[in-house]
């Protein structure tokens, strides 16, 4: 991994960052995310690893996986070790904060999202 891919932790506060943009982000998400950086942070890290192997597009979910099987990362305030609902948030996370790698993933209307749009 390069300087130029490098994760930048402590330099982008997740929190704040999705907060900035609650459009992208259902209210249970910006919820969960205080509690649970460690998880937005571990999900970063896979996601560079990816990128450094030479992956343009990779699927958000196998990374959700591969921490599932790889870690006791526990979040917190869950039954759950990770839940899959908050997958697509924490790729589009992922985009905000690192903008060169915003085509790492493919991303779709959740139905969350789309719920919380017709409401609107």
């Amino acid at each position: 991994m390069t300087a130029a891919n490098a994760p930048t932790f402590g330099r982008v506060d997740p929190v704040v960052l999705a907060h900035r943009h609650p459009d992208d982000f259902t209210a249970r998400f910006l919820a969960y995310l205080p509690e649970n950086r460690h998880v937005f942070e571990a999900f970063e890290r896979e996601a560079f690893r990816v990128v450094a192997k030479g992956f343009e597009h990779y699927s958000a979910r196998t990374i959700i996986e591969v921490l599932r099987h790889n870690s006791a990362l526990a979040e917190r305030g869950g039954p759950w070790k990770l839940n899959d609902w908050h997958t697509p948030y924490l790729a589009r996370l992922f985009a905000l904060a690192h903008p060169e790698h915003a085509g790492l993933f493919e991303f779709r209307v959740t139905k969350a999202m789309r719920q919380k749009r017709e409401a609107a």
